[in-house]
């Protein structure tokens, strides 16, 4: 029986290590004079006294990973380094992507702990002042973490990846967080920021998609709305009494003074929602992909909605604006692409003096409404949104199906048709005259767009991420250089470029080739797949101007057609005619 007890707590002496060390650059020494076995047999490791670089590599070692990401025998879980020192030393313990890093004094180094997978429990030393770039990242099994005190700077990426730990404190010591410092964290729920805290990058906690509740203490003067909106968990954002720049009010963010609203969370529990009778604006991204909200009611007192305020509110079915709101920002009341949203009717009061373009990009409202007295803007019967005297064409619906432009319209304005999809051809008349910016910007469902004779000005990037775009028919037989963007027609997305082909007036086809708009200089490319000229253009004008007159095309057998086909083809429209055309084979 003796012999069996003795053989257990000899087991635990190998398993469990207490190490003390006098010299830096000595840990690995010190540890085979307690046991040849001790570096890969110990699971629970305490360690007193200084360490370098050196030394930690070594730690890592026993943790069961060597390098940057080579597994060992280490089989570490649980690390206790609250009573060590970290000496600085000129000996590289570590490269990252062709930077070397040194150890300096009281800093946990960059990488010290990196892809230390199997450590499960760790104390950080008491001393240290900075924790430093990925120092702890992809630590995946580690549960809990304490900052100690004494720590004033937290490195980029220092806790990425540590997706076992569900809440964080900063203490009010930390002053500097650097990019990133808490990002991909997939089980953090919880994060409480301390006092010294003063600036939130934009992606401080980018990934962490079940964090539920922010805390940030009294120092905070500047925060990146964009750290919101990648939370699609949140439901709480609070701030301590005696900030001076910030509040919160039921978990949503504020100016301290109740001037804006900065933030409400993605998943907050308050779906209908009265804005404060102080408010004044509605901030940057404040609603960004708030997906369960289903109303707002807007106070008297507010007078701006902010570039992509509620953007993504798929819910969001109803919304009373204010009869004193005088500016709604670009995509304010935008969708996401591919997203329906519930919101169907929105009533733009006599207030507004501004509409931004892209406000409404993406979006599916059928229902747009401008109040009769307001001076500045009109819509019409599909909720279509033009300027008062309807010569600018402001946003056409992306479910709007086929749409026929007033005759009143002079300019189609930037982002107009932006996520279109309601109609495969879309015609701009001959008393078109500009075209703006991003106007065809991802229409998903448009294969044809005709360029009537006016265009005489067009913006940039006018059909960029069109992916079914297959045919520009472009009737203007010239257009002057100052009245064209350099980029017209590039598709970054190269959905357009490689599939598109331009048919332009017989004989033209050799000026549009290397025209400024249609030709990039700077990619020496014509920025369209190909080019051909029109075999009877007044045919394919006369076919696509009728939206509103013509009822269907028949091939030379009386077959109904999609489309105009090679060969013979009849047009009928609403009042009788019938118009014969003859299209010829490529």
């Amino acid at each position: 029986m003796m012999l069996a007890v003795v053989s257990v707590f000899t087991l635990k002496a190998q398993n469990q290590l207490f190490v003390e060390v006098e010299v830096p650059g000595t840990l690995e020494q010190t540890v085979f004079q307690i046991s040849d076995s001790a570096k890969y047999s110990t699971e629970s490791m305490k360690i007193v006294g200084p360490l370098n670089g050196v030394d930690m590599m070594f730690v890592r070692d026993m943790c069961g990973v060597k390098g940057l990401n080579t597994p060992t025998e280490g089989k570490v879980t649980s690390l206790d380094l609250s009573d060590v020192e970290i000496y600085s030393s000129d000996e590289v313990y570590m490269s990252f992507y062709g930077t070397s890093f040194t150890t300096q004094d009281d800093v946990f180094g960059a990488g010290f702990l990196y892809n230390c997978r199997n450590l499960q429990e760790l104390s950080l030393p008491f001393s240290i002042t900075e924790i430093d770039t990925l120092a702890l990242a992809s630590c995946r099994s580690l549960r809990e973490i304490e900052i100690p005190f004494t720590v004033t700077s937290i490195g980029y990426g220092a806790f990425v990846g540590c997706d076992n730990i569900q809440s964080i404190n900063v203490p009010n010591s930390v002053v500097n967080l650097e990019v990133g410092a808490f990002q991909q964290m997939l089980g953090l729920e919880e994060i409480s920021l301390g006092n010294g805290i003063e600036t939130i990058d934009n992606s401080l906690l980018m990934g962490d998609e079940n964090l539920r509740v922010i805390h940030f203490g009294d120092g905070l003067q500047k925060v990146d709305p964009v750290v919101f909106y990648t939370l699609p968990a949140l439901e709480e954002i609070n701030v301590v009494d005696g900030n001076l720049q910030f509040c919160s009010v039921d978990g949503v963010l504020f100016t301290a003074s109740m001037d804006t609203l900065v933030s409400y969370p993605r998943a907050s529990l308050l779906t209908d929602y009265d804005v404060d009778p102080r408010v004044r604006h509605i901030g940057k991204f404040a609603f960004y992909n708030a997906a369960a909200i289903n109303s707002v009611t807007m106070p008297e007192s507010l007078e701006a909605i902010d570039s992509v305020a509620f953007m993504g509110c798929r819910s969001l079915s109803v919304v009373n604006l204010n009869p004193t709101l005088k500016r709604i920002a670009f995509g304010a009341f935008g969708a996401n692409l591919g997203d329906e949203q519930a919101l169907q009717e929105l009533v733009i009061p006599a207030s507004v003096e501004m509409i931004e373009p892209g406000a409404f990009l993406f979006n599916t409202i059928f229902g747009l409404q401008v109040d009769e007295a307001n001076p500045y803007f009109a819509a019409d019967e599909q909720g279509a949104l033009y300027d008062k005297q309807m010569t600018k064409l402001l946003s056409v619906p992306a479910m709007a199906g086929e749409f026929a432009i007033p005759e009143t319209v002079k300019q189609i304005g930037d982002y107009a048709y932006a996520g279109f999809c309601g109609s495969p051809v879309v015609y701009l008349p001959d008393y078109v005259e500009a075209v703006g910016d991003h106007v065809f910007a991802y229409a998903f469902g448009v294969e044809q767009i005709t360029f009537g004779k006016g265009v005489s000005s067009i913006g940039n990037a006018v059909v960029e991420g069109c992916e079914s775009l297959q045919k520009v028919y472009f009737f203007p037989t010239q257009i002057d250089d100052e009245n064209i963007a350099p980029l017209a027609f590039l598709d970054e997305t190269g959905g357009v470029i490689e599939q598109c082909t331009l048919y332009v007036q017989p004989g033209t086809s050799e000026y549009y080739l290397f025209k400024k708009g249609f030709y990039a200089e700077e990619y020496e490319s014509f920025l369209f797949a190909d080019i051909q000229e029109m075999d009877d253009p007044d045919a394919v004008k006369e076919m696509v101007n009728s939206t509103d007159n013509l009822v269907e095309v028949f091939d030379v057998m009386g077959r109904k057609s999609p489309s105009v086909q090679p060969g013979l083809n009849i047009f009928r429209y609403k009042d009788g005619k019938a118009v014969k055309k003859i299209f010829k084979r490529d």
